[in-house]
Protein backbone atom coordinates (compact mmCIF):
# COMPACT_ATOMS: atom_id res chain seq x y z
CA UNK A 1 0.00 0.00 0.00
CA UNK A 2 2.95 2.11 0.89
CA UNK A 3 4.29 1.78 -2.86
CA UNK A 4 1.16 2.32 -4.59
CA UNK A 5 -0.13 5.51 -2.86
CA UNK A 6 3.49 6.11 -3.01
CA UNK A 7 4.06 6.16 -6.49
CA UNK A 8 1.17 6.09 -8.68
CA UNK A 9 -0.18 9.56 -8.40
CA UNK A 10 2.78 11.55 -8.91
CA UNK A 11 4.06 8.37 -11.67
CA UNK A 12 0.67 8.93 -13.48
CA UNK A 13 1.13 12.82 -13.15
CA UNK A 14 4.54 12.51 -15.06
CA UNK A 15 2.99 10.79 -17.75
CA UNK A 16 0.36 12.91 -17.92
CA UNK A 17 2.82 15.83 -18.40
CA UNK A 18 5.06 14.00 -21.08
CA UNK A 19 7.87 14.17 -18.58
CA UNK A 20 10.75 13.27 -20.52
CA UNK A 21 12.56 12.09 -17.65
CA UNK A 22 10.55 8.97 -17.83
CA UNK A 23 13.22 7.10 -19.99
CA UNK A 24 12.85 3.30 -20.94
CA UNK A 25 14.80 2.45 -18.25
CA UNK A 26 12.89 4.45 -15.43
CA UNK A 27 9.60 2.30 -16.68
CA UNK A 28 11.53 -0.72 -16.59
CA UNK A 29 13.40 0.40 -13.15
CA UNK A 30 9.20 0.85 -11.64
CA UNK A 31 7.94 -2.32 -13.41
CA UNK A 32 10.29 -4.50 -11.57
CA UNK A 33 10.30 -3.21 -8.13
CA UNK A 34 6.43 -3.28 -8.57
CA UNK A 35 7.14 -7.06 -9.62
CA UNK A 36 9.43 -7.76 -6.53
CA UNK A 37 6.63 -5.86 -3.91
CA UNK A 38 3.94 -8.20 -5.88
CA UNK A 39 6.41 -11.62 -5.56
CA UNK A 40 6.81 -10.60 -1.84
CA UNK A 41 3.19 -10.21 -1.50
CA UNK A 42 2.15 -13.59 -2.81
CA UNK A 43 5.01 -15.44 -1.26
CA UNK A 44 4.01 -14.39 2.19
CA UNK A 45 0.60 -15.57 1.68
CA UNK A 46 1.73 -18.87 0.06
CA UNK A 47 3.74 -19.56 3.55
CA UNK A 48 0.44 -18.49 5.25
CA UNK A 49 -1.84 -20.83 3.63
CA UNK A 50 0.81 -23.74 3.98
CA UNK A 51 2.13 -23.69 0.47
CA UNK A 52 5.14 -24.29 1.12
CA UNK A 53 5.87 -26.04 -2.17
CA UNK A 54 4.43 -23.11 -4.68
CA UNK A 55 6.70 -20.66 -2.12
CA UNK A 56 9.77 -22.65 -2.99
CA UNK A 57 9.32 -23.26 -6.86
CA UNK A 58 8.75 -19.11 -7.05
CA UNK A 59 11.58 -18.81 -4.75
CA UNK A 60 14.29 -19.35 -8.11
CA UNK A 61 12.07 -16.64 -9.98
CA UNK A 62 12.38 -14.94 -7.21
CA UNK A 63 15.87 -14.79 -6.99
CA UNK A 64 16.19 -13.75 -10.38
CA UNK A 65 13.69 -10.86 -9.81
CA UNK A 66 16.19 -9.64 -6.81
CA UNK A 67 18.96 -9.79 -9.35
CA UNK A 68 17.21 -7.83 -11.62
CA UNK A 69 16.05 -4.71 -9.30
CA UNK A 70 19.85 -4.46 -8.90
CA UNK A 71 20.63 -4.77 -12.03
CA UNK A 72 18.07 -2.12 -13.57
CA UNK A 73 17.84 -0.22 -10.59
CA UNK A 74 21.80 0.81 -9.87
CA UNK A 75 21.66 2.15 -13.94
CA UNK A 76 18.83 3.94 -12.86
CA UNK A 77 20.13 5.88 -9.87
CA UNK A 78 23.17 6.43 -11.73
CA UNK A 79 21.40 8.58 -14.86
CA UNK A 80 19.69 10.22 -11.91
CA UNK A 81 22.47 11.18 -10.21
CA UNK A 82 24.46 12.07 -13.29
CA UNK A 83 21.77 14.37 -14.43
CA UNK A 84 22.13 16.57 -11.09
CA UNK A 85 26.31 16.15 -11.12
CA UNK A 86 27.89 16.83 -14.61
CA UNK A 87 31.26 15.55 -13.13
CA UNK A 88 30.66 11.73 -12.88
CA UNK A 89 34.22 11.63 -11.42
CA UNK A 90 33.12 13.89 -8.92
CA UNK A 91 32.81 13.34 -4.73
CA UNK A 92 29.30 15.19 -5.04
CA UNK A 93 28.06 12.70 -7.78
CA UNK A 94 29.10 10.02 -5.11
CA UNK A 95 27.31 11.78 -2.72
CA UNK A 96 24.12 12.49 -5.03
CA UNK A 97 24.00 8.33 -5.67
CA UNK A 98 23.79 7.92 -2.27
CA UNK A 99 21.14 10.33 -1.30
CA UNK A 100 18.86 8.81 -4.28
CA UNK A 101 19.17 5.51 -2.14
CA UNK A 102 22.23 3.71 -3.75
CA UNK A 103 23.16 2.28 -0.59
CA UNK A 104 19.63 0.66 -0.40
CA UNK A 105 20.38 -1.74 -3.41
CA UNK A 106 23.29 -2.76 -1.79
CA UNK A 107 22.11 -3.59 1.40
CA UNK A 108 18.95 -4.73 -0.40
CA UNK A 109 21.32 -7.28 -2.28
CA UNK A 110 22.95 -8.55 1.08
CA UNK A 111 19.86 -9.24 3.21
CA UNK A 112 18.74 -10.70 0.30
CA UNK A 113 21.76 -12.52 -0.27
CA UNK A 114 21.87 -13.99 3.00
CA UNK A 115 18.34 -15.12 3.24
CA UNK A 116 18.58 -17.03 0.34
CA UNK A 117 21.70 -18.86 2.32
CA UNK A 118 19.44 -19.36 5.19
CA UNK A 119 16.57 -20.39 2.92
CA UNK A 120 16.34 -23.89 5.16
CA UNK A 121 16.49 -21.66 8.05
CA UNK A 122 12.44 -20.15 8.03
CA UNK A 123 12.81 -17.77 11.33
CA UNK A 124 16.26 -16.09 9.40
CA UNK A 125 14.79 -16.57 6.18
CA UNK A 126 11.35 -14.80 6.37
CA UNK A 127 12.84 -11.81 8.53
CA UNK A 128 15.59 -10.76 6.32
CA UNK A 129 13.08 -11.01 3.12
CA UNK A 130 11.08 -8.47 5.00
CA UNK A 131 13.99 -6.37 6.54
CA UNK A 132 15.42 -6.43 2.59
CA UNK A 133 12.11 -4.95 1.24
CA UNK A 134 11.57 -2.83 3.92
CA UNK A 135 14.93 -1.19 2.72
CA UNK A 136 13.37 -0.24 -0.77
CA UNK A 137 10.10 1.93 0.49
CA UNK A 138 12.46 5.03 1.12
CA UNK A 139 11.31 6.54 -2.35
CA UNK A 140 8.00 5.61 -1.36
CA UNK A 141 8.01 7.88 1.99
CA UNK A 142 9.64 10.25 -0.07
CA UNK A 143 6.76 11.05 -2.28
CA UNK A 144 4.39 10.55 0.57
CA UNK A 145 6.08 13.67 2.48
CA UNK A 146 5.91 15.17 -1.22
CA UNK A 147 1.94 14.71 -1.23
CA UNK A 148 1.37 15.98 2.17
CA UNK A 149 3.94 19.47 2.19
CA UNK A 150 1.96 20.12 -1.58
CA UNK A 151 4.73 18.92 -3.89
CA UNK A 152 6.96 21.84 -2.19
CA UNK A 153 9.77 19.58 -1.50
CA UNK A 154 9.83 16.75 0.72
CA UNK A 155 11.14 16.16 4.65
CA UNK A 156 14.19 14.16 4.24
CA UNK A 157 13.90 14.21 8.28
CA UNK A 158 10.46 12.98 7.86
CA UNK A 159 11.51 10.04 5.80
CA UNK A 160 13.64 8.72 7.98
CA UNK A 161 11.70 8.90 10.56
CA UNK A 162 9.12 6.66 8.99
CA UNK A 163 11.82 4.45 7.60
CA UNK A 164 13.48 3.51 10.91
CA UNK A 165 9.97 3.82 12.46
CA UNK A 166 8.77 0.96 10.21
CA UNK A 167 11.50 -1.37 11.06
CA UNK A 168 11.23 -0.72 14.59
CA UNK A 169 7.99 -1.92 14.65
CA UNK A 170 8.23 -4.81 12.56
CA UNK A 171 10.85 -5.59 15.09
CA UNK A 172 8.33 -4.95 18.10
CA UNK A 173 5.77 -6.81 16.84
CA UNK A 174 7.81 -9.88 15.96
CA UNK A 175 9.38 -9.69 19.57
CA UNK A 176 6.19 -9.38 20.97
CA UNK A 177 4.53 -12.70 19.03
CA UNK A 178 8.07 -15.10 19.79
CA UNK A 179 8.58 -13.93 23.19
CA UNK A 180 12.56 -12.78 21.78
CA UNK A 181 14.25 -9.97 20.01
CA UNK A 182 15.25 -12.54 16.97
CA UNK A 183 19.00 -12.24 15.78
CA UNK A 184 18.35 -11.48 12.10
CA UNK A 185 16.61 -8.21 13.71
CA UNK A 186 18.97 -7.81 15.50
CA UNK A 187 21.95 -7.51 12.78
CA UNK A 188 18.71 -7.23 9.49
CA UNK A 189 17.45 -4.10 11.25
CA UNK A 190 20.72 -2.52 12.27
CA UNK A 191 21.72 -2.84 8.55
CA UNK A 192 18.54 -1.38 7.38
CA UNK A 193 18.67 1.43 10.08
CA UNK A 194 22.45 2.37 9.28
CA UNK A 195 21.92 2.54 6.04
CA UNK A 196 18.44 4.70 6.39
CA UNK A 197 21.15 6.93 8.43
CA UNK A 198 23.49 7.63 6.04
CA UNK A 199 20.74 8.08 3.29
CA UNK A 200 19.55 10.85 5.23
CA UNK A 201 23.62 12.18 5.76
CA UNK A 202 24.32 12.07 2.20
CA UNK A 203 20.78 14.61 1.26
CA UNK A 204 21.58 17.23 3.96
CA UNK A 205 25.27 17.15 2.78
CA UNK A 206 24.25 18.22 -0.70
Amino acid sequence: MTVLAGFIPLYTLRLLRHDPNLTLLVHAHGFVMTAWIALFLTQTLLIARHRVDLHRRLGMFGVGLASLVILVGMPTLVNAAARRSHDVHSTRFLWMLAAFDGLALVVFAGLVGAAIFLRRRGDYHKRLMLLATLSLLGPAFGRLTEYARGFRGNSDFGVLLLCVGTVLVCALVDTMRSHRLHPAFVWGGVSVIGMDVATYIAKIML
